[in-house]
């Protein structure tokens, strides 16, 4: 595998004005982070199903050479002091998957929906701790793209092609923001948001502050509370990111990072914990299918079940992680290995629409950050005057009371994004992510052992077929992997459904020891960019 020298770094990202957002960072003499945070700015206009400026959180791993340490920074929403866990009713709906519905599901689109936004005091932060650049100049692309304009690809054109009617009748601002003349943009047709970029100009004037205080956060409060919601301006005032220590374990003598709860990585590194003792470079792609998916069932059992919220929920991750949880999840997968059995989902999820930017310096620095809406077009609800479409942070809750991730008055939701990286000997490695809802651990772990145990390049690891379950049977799997694969795996007992894709588009990195060269990968199954130089 060939790495490639680089002068000043790399950057992908699932849009090219994403990508070239981060790289403009890197040639004015910035670092990752500046680039990470331009490029997620940028991201939150130019691909407005997948997250925004006002999507309701993110998470963010650096990578510090000069200190070989790893940070994370948390912006996850928060539920409104208004939320409880009753504010929505449940109807017993046993003609559905999850057994039971919301009616109208206005836990997933409407003003009830929205938790408080957590995007831009995430990246505000990320950039004071940890960038060099100016706030005003990372945000300088975001708001060229959202003042001059940009042409939407092809999923974002399709989402907004089949929500369009729908808006008209319920959410009239959106369907004005995003339809040209009244009908979706045609590829290559440009759309602009010019209230987007006064609200983009008033932050990069005044920071995170102008955002969470003041004109704008009257007019979110007001407006939300209007249709509905239960957000107001000290919700608003009073949300704040974090920095905090990410998760870590060791993995055949790689460090391998991933972000807290309530992120999706936990999930992930137990996977990789329990799948390490078995020799995975010498298995066939069946193999380890079986493995996997024996895996995902056992951990997506304990994820649902269990988590939540770290401030509300009693869990210790020094013991999720241990030796001795670990051995007791290792009895389950010898018998389900054995035997595989149906499995059972939790609860139902079906939303998945998010972002994943990897970027990487040549002094070595590395960023990996997710940042999400929630399902396409989040809430749905966009605010007059601000171009600010939300995020729909309360609806990654679990609507039923009693339960780990049920809603709490400023509790923060479990969700899925799950940003990775790994090191090498305290040096770096690789950075990587990947969109998919529920799909994004199980991703990650593919993407982990592509790049640890089978040690194929960034696009290689990309380009893998992938592999999915959520805790039961039919266990999914991509097309791609070839009809003598899948057989094989029904072979082992499992029951199969086919899928022409898993998740995406992820984007992966690797970097050499000294962070000089790079090789950069950009997820077929989008329109993404890798740009170097």
């Amino acid at each position: 595998m060939k790495l490639l020298k680089r002068e000043y770094g790399t950057v992908v990202g699932p849009h090219p004005r994403t990508a070239h957002a981060g790289m403009e960072m890197l040639l004015a003499g910035g670092n990752a982070v500046d680039a990470a945070v331009a490029a997620a700015f940028a991201e939150g206009v130019v691909e407005p199903s997948q997250n925004g400026i006002a999507g309701y959180g993110g998470c963010v791993l650096i990578y510090r050479k000069k200190t070989k340490d790893v940070v994370a920074i948390d912006y996850n929403s928060a539920a409104p002091d208004a939320a409880s866990e009753d504010m929505f009713t449940i109807e017993d709906a046993p003609d559905t998957d999850a057994g039971y519905r919301v009616p109208g599901r206005v836990n997933v689109h409407g003003p009830l929906s929205i938790g408080v936004p957590g995007v831009v005091a995430g990246l505000c932060l990320t950039l004071k701790e940890y960038g060099t650049l100016p706030l005003k100049d990372t945000l300088r692309p975001a708001i060229n793209s959202a003042r001059y304009g940009y042409a939407p690809n092809g999923a974002n054109r399709g989402g907004i092609a089949g929500n369009a009617e729908r808006w008209k009748k319920e959410f009239p601002e959106t369907a004005r923001v995003f339809l040209k003349n009244g009908a979706p943009p045609k590829k290559g047709e440009v759309l602009t948001n010019p209230d987007l970029a006064r609200t983009l100009d008033a932050v990069a004037e005044g920071g995170h502050e102008a955002f969470y205080e003041g004109k704008i956060a009257e007019t979110i409060a007001d407006h939300i509370q209007e249709l509905g919601g239960c957000i107001t301006y000290d919700d608003m005032k009073n949300y704040r990111a974090f920095i905090t220590d990410p998760y870590e374990i060791n993995y055949r003598g790689y460090s391998v990072y991933t972000s807290p709860l309530g992120a999706g990585g936990l999930t992930t590194l137990q996977m990789l914990r329990l799948v390490e003792p078995y020799d995975i470079a010498k298995m066939s792609p069946a193999e380890r299918f079986h493995l996997f998916a024996e895996a995902m069932k056992i951990c997506w059992y304990e994820r649902l079940s269990r988590f939540g919220d770290p401030e509300f929920v009693d869990i210790d991750i020094d013991e999720e992680l241990s030796d001795s949880f670990t051995a007791t999840l290792a009895e389950k997968l010898k018998s389900g290995l054995e035997s595989p059995q149906p499995g059972e989902v939790v609860y139902q999820e079906p939303m998945s629409c998010t972002s994943h930017i990897s970027t990487a310096d040549v002094e070595g620095n590395m960023v990996s950050l997710t940042q999400t809406h929630g399902g396409g077009f989040g809430s749905m609800v966009t605010v007059p005057g601000t171009g600010l479409l939300f995020g729909h942070g309360v609806g990654r809750f679990d609507p039923r009371p009693g339960l780990a991730n049920s809603v709490g008055p400023r509790k923060r939701p479990l969700h899925n994004m799950g940003p990775c990286m790994a090191t090498i000997h305290g040096n770096p490695f690789a950075t990587y992510g990947i969109p998919g809802g529920r799909t994004i651990p199980n991703n990650q772990l593919n993407i982990s052992v592509g790049l640890i145990d089978l040690q194929v390049s960034a696009q290689e690891s990309l380009d893998a077929a992938r592999f999915f379950s959520d805790g039961a049977e039919p266990i999914q799997i991509e097309s791609r992997a070839g009809e003598d694969v899948i057989e094989k795996v029904r072979a082992f007992g499992h029951e199969v459904s086919l899928s022409g894709g898993i998740g995406g588009p992820g984007h992966v990195i690797r970097v050499s020891e000294d962070g000089k060269y790079h090789d950069g990968g950009t997820d077929t199954r989008g329109e993404g960019k890798v740009a170097g130089k």
